[in-house]
Parts: C-alpha cells; sequence; structure tokens
C-alpha cells in the first residue's frame, strides 16, 4: 500500500512517527508490528486500519468478519484518548495469545 501510494519508508515513517528502520523491518518480515503500529501506519496511509491488515480470503469466516466490523464500529465512537488505551489492550491481549499459542 505504501508503494501504491508512492510513498517511500522515510516518509512513512516520518508520518506514522515510526523509525525508518523499523518500517523496513516490517516490510520485509524481519519484525513483527504491534495493532498500534498498524494503525499509526494505517492513519499516516489514510486509509482505515480494517484495510491494512485485511486478512486473505478463506482464512476468517463472515461471523468473524461481522464481529471485527461491528468491533471497529465501536471503537470509531470512542475518544482518541480511549481508542489509544483500546488499540494499547488489545496489542497486550494480542501479545498474550500469541504465547499461549507458542506453548
Amino acid at each position: 500500500m505504501r508503494k501504491t501510494g508512492k510513498i517511500s519508508q522515510e516518509k512513512l515513517a516520518e508520518l506514522s512517527g515510526l523509525h525508518p528502520t523499523f518500517i523496513s523491518d516490517i516490510e520485509r518480515g524481519k519484525s513483527n508490528a504491534g495493532i498500534l503500529t498498524y494503525y499509526h501506519v494505517a492513519k499516516a496511509l489514510d486509509i482505515p486500519l480494517s484495510e491494512l491488515i485485511k486478512m486473505p480470503a478463506g482464512k476468517i469466516d463472515k461471523k468473524t468478519e461481522a464481529q471485527i466490523a461491528e468491533m471497529a464500529m465501536l471503537v470509531r465512537k470512542l475518544p482518541k484518548s480511549k481508542q489509544i488505551i483500546f488499540f494499547s489492550v488489545l496489542k497486550g491481549l494480542l501479545t498474550g495469545l500469541e504465547s499461549i499459542e507458542s506453548k
């Protein structure tokens, strides 16, 4: 999406508040990013977060897709300060789930 928008890694880093090396590492699969990072990248690209983190077709069922859409709608209604808290908590939750799955 960055390349489609003709945005350099440096410019995306500047717009998202992230380090250019981190952007490069994410794109090359050398670093994992949390949901809050993706939120900042999506905002910098001026696209919805859901567009940035879409799962490939067939990986998610319609019920789950509807639940994600419902959560996105609820989060959009929150004040920015609470959105930041929400994404921070969600990132921690996802990290915890990943560590459980790896055991």
